[in-house]
């Protein structure tokens, strides 16, 4: 297997000798396999991911032994540039992944090969989880499938809550009592709220069954001001400035500056992460690894409030010459074998319905996994998520005294302009 690591917006476009260009002469229909299939993986690539990367090309050698598969790393921030010359120039990768907010953008702009066929003929199918199924498809035709997700549920000691008698919150009420309940037990704070971070938030405003913005006649409709979301809103910053059992040292930050590491250490009672939290943690404070458990984010009323369903997902690009060998190389990735393996090396959820953690403790984020909701599909989501950090900044000034009426409703037509660019 050949890797190429791209680490700058130059070379993130620069292509070897044995691109996509040279197999063109490999016709999907001669029968013969292709020289070379790209493959264009995202991040910066780890051991750990070459070794998992290499043993799934030896699985797929099985059928195409003549073909020679290159792995191209393309680091998250390269990502839009390399795409974008990719699409302009034709020299793109036969199988990517994609994270999972720019597939409908890709299909779009038609950068991706139609593989309905494919998936209707692929036994495991079946297996994926059909809300991030549906949003790799566009006017009855599927372009991607779903191989790895990212969703949150809550952290806790599970040590103190058997001693305080306390069981997994069902609900707002039951959350906040037994935050309550374990401060006062164990004399630290009973959750951890950071307010630089949107994912989080989406669960409770869609677990009181409000939402971001909706699609009506084609366009984005912010509602961000409707009475569910300033209710989530008012119960999440009230942890902090209300209840007084979230720290005020948390807002302006993330859930890795400050929460992680306190609850690791046994300074905090709950914080709200994901799966991949766990090897971090562990390196943290080993001795306390087996203390840990994972309960879904409750919604208002009761029930596992939807998780935002962010992750990766795997495509053939548009100009393939090989598109059956590339479609092949995608079952052997995420067939039941590797995805659990994956799952297991990487932190992140399966998409197949089939596959756990080996790990029992991370077992509970494959049913969170089940239950899950996308953010707006616009190609504005980033710039309203991370570059202008409308809700963070919304929850920041919310919880230093600003109006929650004003913060939404400037939040809103935040979202009516950024969603629609």
């Amino acid at each position: 297997m050949k890797y190429i690591k791209i680490a700058a917006a130059v070379t993130a476009i620069a292509l070897a000798a044995t691109a996509c260009g040279g197999d063109k002469k490999d016709d999907a229909g001669s029968g013969k396999d292709p020289a070379t299939l790209k493959v264009w993986m995202m991040g910066d690539g780890t051991p750990e991911q070459t070794k998992f990367l290499d043993g799934v090309e030896t699985e797929f050698k099985q059928k195409h032994p003549n073909t020679d598969v290159q792995i191209k790393y393309v680091p998250w921030p390269q990502v839009a540039n390399a795409f974008q010359k990719a699409a302009a120039g034709g020299e793109g990768p036969d199988v990517t992944e994609l994270g999972n907010t720019d597939v409908q953008s890709h299909i779009e702009q038609g950068n991706l090969y139609d593989i309905s066929d494919r998936v209707s003929g692929w036994a495991d199918a079946k297996t994926l989880n059909k809300t991030a199924l549906e949003n790799d498809k566009a006017d009855g035709k599927t372009y991607a499938v779903p191989w790895y997700g990212g969703v949150r549920g809550v952290w806790y000691r599970k040590d103190w809550f058997d001693k305080a008698g306390l069981t997994a919150p069902k609900n707002w009420a039951e959350l906040t009592a037994a935050a309550k309940k374990i401060q006062d037990q164990e004399k630290v704070p009973g959750i951890g709220v950071p307010t630089d971070q949107t994912n989080a938030l989406l669960s409770f405003i869609w677990g009181d069954g409000g939402e971001v913005a909706l699609k009506e006649g084609g366009k984005w409709v912010g509602k961000l001001d409707s009475p569910q979301v300033k209710e989530a809103v008012e119960y999440y910053t009230g942890l902090i400035s209300k209840e007084k059992v979230a720290p005020e040292k948390y807002v302006g930050k993330n859930e890795l500056d400050g929460p992680q590491n306190d609850f690791a250490l046994g300074k905090l009672g709950m914080y709200v992460d994901g799966s991949w939290a766990y090897a971090q943690m562990k390196k943290i404070s080993p001795k306390n690894a087996d203390k840990w458990a994972v309960f879904p984010i409750p919604a208002k009323d009761g029930g596992n409030a939807p998780a935002l369903a962010g992750g990766s997902d795997v495509a053939v690009w548009k100009d393939t010459k090989a598109p059956a060998a590339a479609f092949d190389y995608i079952t052997v990735l995420n067939n039941a074998k590797n995805a659990a393996a994956w799952a297991d090396i990487s932190g992140f959820s399966s998409m197949r319905s089939d596959v756990k953690f080996s790990d029992p403790r991370l077992a509970v984020f494959t049913d969170i996994a089940g239950n899950t909701k996308f953010a707006p599909i616009s190609s504005g989501w980033g710039e309203f998520e991370q570059a202008k950090k409308v809700l963070p900044n919304a929850l920041k000034a919310i919880v230093q005294g600003k109006s929650v009426d004003d913060e939404l409703k400037k939040a809103n037509e935040q979202a009516n302009t950024l969603l629609n660019p």
